[in-house]
């Protein structure tokens, strides 16, 4: 038995006679059902055998979901012997499985005895998005994963107003400096998206336009043989892509979907697989040589100034290491800790990866060190300064010879209209600092204001009284990373958006956000909100992408507590993704590991990696395998690291209770 509806396989010959009698006794009887057809591998024909029918099913309507109550009225007043209670043993008895546009159902196999089929009816409301959704699951999973990762990276290769224009989309909002426009390509759609980055990870995104014409997508993507085979299109993007970033994001695309399992390993799947993601690795791989960006400086704090410079040197390299020096300087000290998270921030904004290394004797000393470090690696080293502090290169440039591959950029000296910047002007006053006016105009509001908050760190006043939180103090009173603290305030505002305010109350309380639920009693049971709040700092502290939050709801249902493979959990994605939890008869502590685990589904969706999920049996699916193992692996730790930390606190605050006690 295979799939949720533990059916058998087909074979090739029976395909045709069951799905057409399959139309006639079900689909026909369904109110506005236009057409059917077969999809995918069965509709390729080349096995002899399948596990599960795939039908794109086109009905009058307007709502997926009205048409999905259509499809299950006449599913379950259908007799069993059309209908057939599912005979895996985790959905026994079920005449059907809901699943985003999927209803999942068990069929007779015509001509074989007590025999039947898994039959997806994936539900499409016109003529337009029904050749969509056949055009695309036609495809080769392999040839798939190229055309996703492409759809992804089309707008980095090519001028974006053309291939807007190729599209038809007129309508375009202004972006900030840290968003950009992606398109994202599934079985449903192609969208366009504003996508809203920190360190080339997506944190937000809003759709502004989608299309279900399949000849439109060819029309996008005119300069590449989607028509050919997957060699064809693999060596049409070697050719193409020139971003050494597009290659590395089709490459992680494609082995999120491609990927060898240990029943696979010697078998001629298993050696297809094996084999496309070599082509795959092979021919996407960037250029071997690369330069390297190295800027020094005290940077007590990083300006403007320097921020315009590191961008100079960024423009002519692969990767920039910024080297921060070890002295500490008059006035309000900035410490290079702090340094470090203000260029972490401005990082965002240069394009090209960035390391920040903190010196220990000498920032000088550390471009030297690197130097010697790099040579024979084939890598090409920037570096510079201004007119004033070349000098401090003189080495390299008397030693052409042995450092052939270092080359040194004059850098200008930056003033502004409004002053002349200076570290050292800035660190002379708080006010200085609290304007902000040192920072880069780049910065969006959001990353300016962090990067005040951590410069004003070590300034012993009251808290920084600024408009994060509405006006009110943010400083806490424990120490905590400063990003974090900054990000736990955004979180707060996102949970006081998110949770129903007549169900909970959410209180930031300087050091920690407090959620209390308002009608927790006896009888309703054990309160989780505040584990949850803490779950999700700890998951904001450890950089996880977990905003902007799924909705939360908590359900106590005697009936799937009673059914041994009843839900615990579940997430649904969307435009409005939530997480459910069913928590009657269950340990609190397991119910938190069902919400980290879903939580790392909300991740992966937030990333675009479980779109093209059109299933929930792990058996069928490898993808869905993969994604799962995930939030498992994942998820279980990330419980586990909270709460050993939870436990941690805990064992240090009892060691000082008890010292204070003596």
């Amino acid at each position: 038995m295979s799939g949720v509806a533990g059916g058998a396989r087909i074979e090739k010959a029976n395909v045709h006679s069951t799905f057409d009698k399959y139309i006639k006794d079900v689909l026909e009887k369904v109110p506005g059902f236009v057409k059917a057809s077969l999809s995918g591998s069965v509709k390729v024909g080349t096995k002899p055998d399948y596990g599960d029918l795939d039908l794109i099913t086109h009905f009058e309507g307007e709502d997926k979901k009205e048409v999905k109550k259509r499809i299950i009225q006449i599913v379950n007043e259908l007799p069993s012997s059309i209908i057939v209670p599912f005979l895996n043993d985790r959905y026994k008895g079920r005449k059907y499985y809901n699943s985003g546009e999927i209803i999942t159902v068990l069929y007779p196999i015509v001509g074989k005895q007590d025999e039947y089929i898994q039959v997806d009816n994936i539900i499409a409301l016109s003529d337009e998005e029904h050749t969509f959704k056949n055009s695309f699951l036609d495809i080769p999973a392999e040839k798939q994963g190229l055309i996703l990762g492409l759809a992804k990276v089309i707008m980095l290769e090519e001028d974006p107003t053309e291939v807007l224009k190729k599209a038809g989309v007129t309508d375009v909002p202004e972006l900030a400096e840290d968003e950009e426009l992606e398109f994202n390509l599934s079985s449903n759609k192609l969208t366009l998206r504003k996508v809203k980055l920190a360190d080339f990870k997506t944190i937000a995104r809003e759709t502004i336009w989608s299309s279900t014409d399949w000849n439109k997508i060819k029309t996008i993507f005119s300069n590449y043989n989607l028509d050919g085979s997957f060699e064809e299109l693999l060596k049409d993007l070697q050719t193409n892509l020139k971003n050494p970033r597009s290659k590395n994001r089709i490459k992680g695309i494609f082995k999120s979907m491609v990927s060898v399992k240990s029943g696979e390993v010697g078998t001629p799947k298993g050696d297809n697989k094996n084999k496309a993601l070599h082509q795959v690795d092979t021919l996407l791989e960037g250029e071997t040589e690369q330069t390297v960006a190295l800027y020094a400086g005290g940077f007590k704090p990083p300006h403007s100034a320097h921020f315009l410079n590191a961008k100079l040197l960024a423009d002519k390299a692969d990767k920039l290491i910024v080297f921060i020096g070890p002295k500490k300087r008059n006035g309000i000290e900035i410490t290079p800790q702090q340094s470090a998270k203000i260029w972490k921030i401005y990082s965002r904004y240069i394009g090209i990866p960035v390391e920040v290394v903190k010196s220990s004797i000498s920032p000088i000393r550390d471009i030297y060190d690197y130097a010697e470090e790099q040579k024979g690696q084939g890598i090409k080293i920037l570096t510079g300064a201004m007119d004033s502090e070349m000098s401090r290169f003189s080495t390299f440039r008397k030693n052409t010879e042995k450092y052939g591959q270092v080359e040194l950029l004059p850098l200008p000296k930056i003033d502004f209209e409004e002053a002349k910047l200076s570290a050292t002007d800035i660190r002379s006053s708080k006010e200085h600092i609290n304007s902000g006016n040192w920072t880069p105009e780049e910065l969006s509001n959001h990353d300016r204001k962090l990067a005040i908050y951590v410069a004003s760190e070590n300034i012993e006043e009251e808290a920084i009284e600024e408009t994060i939180s509405g006006g009110n103090a943010v400083r806490p009173t424990i120490v905590q990373n400063s990003e974090d603290k900054f990000e736990i305030v955004n979180l707060h505002k996102q949970l006081r958006k998110q949770l129903d305010p007549e169900t909970f109350q959410v209180e930031f309380k300087q050091d920690h956000i407090s959620i209390r639920s308002k009608n927790v009693s006896k009888e309703a049971g054990f309160d989780y909100s505040p584990y949850i709040t803490s779950i999700l700092e700890h998951m904001v502290e450890q950089k996880m992408n977990i905003l902007p939050l799924p909705k939360l709801k908590i359900k106590r249902d005697l009936n799937e507590s009673a059914n041994f493979f009843g839900k615990t959990a579940y997430y649904m994605p969307g435009e409005e993704p939530e997480v459910v939890l069913y928590v009657q008869g269950r340990h609190p502590k397991d119910v938190m590991r069902s919400f980290t685990h879903e939580m790392i589904h909300h991740i992966q969706h937030l990333e675009d990696r479980i779109q093209n999920i059109t299933t929930t049996d792990t058996n069928s699916s490898e993808h869905l395998q993969d994604i799962e193992k995930e939030a498992y692996l994942r998820g279980n730790m990330t419980f586990r690291n909270w709460s050993d930390g939870i436990d941690k606190e805990e064992h240090e605050m009892n060691e000082t209770l008890i010292k204070r006690e003596n």
